[in-house]
């Protein structure tokens, strides 16, 4: 199956203004960046104050052959510095999208490669209250983000036409709500995970993640028809044109920038936590000190 590429009339109006399907494409993905970056915020601090320490890294299925590839490569490595490697890898999140979106325009079609993504998530979520778990949950987390997240971006472009200026809008409006759910998510698993249990906060992400399959499912019929594969291959297909490779070249000019960005933005999930966790004062404007008020 793949997606067909009929677009709806420009002047169609159902849920304020826009095609119904982008309420549920919204929430379904604001459900999703709850469960990933919710399970982000606990991932460092969880390796270095407990699953990496002695007594419970060795509960770990497969974990002994893991390190020893790890070392192989970095040398020997300290918890800090293991916890840090770890957390790097899960980076790979942003690279198993262009395996997911290959799968969904070969064989399954976005809709039921969303929801094997999604299915798979969660179940990476819950595995993570377990720690003979723990690579196990971290490749379904792998796998399922690669399903979900790029498909799910693609369906909110397919609810208009090519010349429909809602589009634009439509964008603002998912990565804004997803984006208030990145922000509320360290607050709500950090504070499970740290101040109740660690499986707490790896478990409101995993039920995070199944509200979100149930919000898509319940919204499937309100987007782009599939159809099937031989239908869609038997269609002219445009060839790129002079200006189309233009367009490609800059971007990949401008993934290196990208790239250097990323790296240091990607140290609050990582070195920034384990770090801070130890180095910060944790008391929010109960300790003030007034010094300049004392008198000489």
């Amino acid at each position: 199956m793949t997606v067909d590429d009929a677009h709806p009339p420009i002047g169609e109006k159902d849920f304020l203004g826009h095609p119904r399907g982008l309420i549920f494409l919204v929430f379904s993905e604001a459900f999703e960046r709850f469960s990933y970056y919710g399970m982000r915020a606990l991932l460092a601090i969880y390796l270095v104050q407990q699953l990496l320490l002695p007594g419970h890294v060795d509960h770990v299925a497969g974990f002994a052959v893991f390190r020893r590839l790890l070392e192989h490569v970095y040398g020997p490595l300290t918890v800090p510095a293991l916890a840090s490697v770890i957390v790097g890898l899960y980076g790979f999140t942003y690279l198993t999208p262009l395996a997911g979106g290959f799968i969904a325009d070969r064989w399954l079609g976005r809709k039921l490669t969303v929801t094997i993504g999604a299915i798979i998530m969660a179940f990476g979520h819950f595995l993570m209250a377990f720690e003979q778990s723990f690579l196990l949950a971290l490749a379904c987390i792998l796998v399922g983000v690669g399903c979900f997240k790029g498909n799910i971006s693609s369906q909110v472009g397919q609810l208009y036409g090519p010349d429909d200026e809602r589009r634009g809008t439509a964008f603002q409006v998912f990565y804004l709500v997803f984006n208030i759910a990145v922000i509320v998510a360290p607050l709500v698993c950090g504070s499970l995970g740290q101040g109740i249990a660690w499986h707490w906060g790896f478990g409101a992400a995993g039920v995070s993640m199944v509200l979100g399959l149930l919000v898509y499912r319940s919204g499937s019929k309100w987007l782009r028809k599939e159809m099937p594969r031989q239908k869609a291959s038997s269609r002219s297909t445009v060839p790129l044109q002079g200006r189309d490779w233009q367009k490609i070249l800059l971007l990949i000019l401008i993934l290196p920038l990208m790239g250097a960005s990323l790296v240091m933005n990607e140290q609050i999930f990582n070195n920034y936590l384990s770090w801070g966790s130890e180095a910060f004062n944790l008391a929010l404007m109960l300790s003030v000190r007034l010094d300049f008020l004392q008198p000489a």
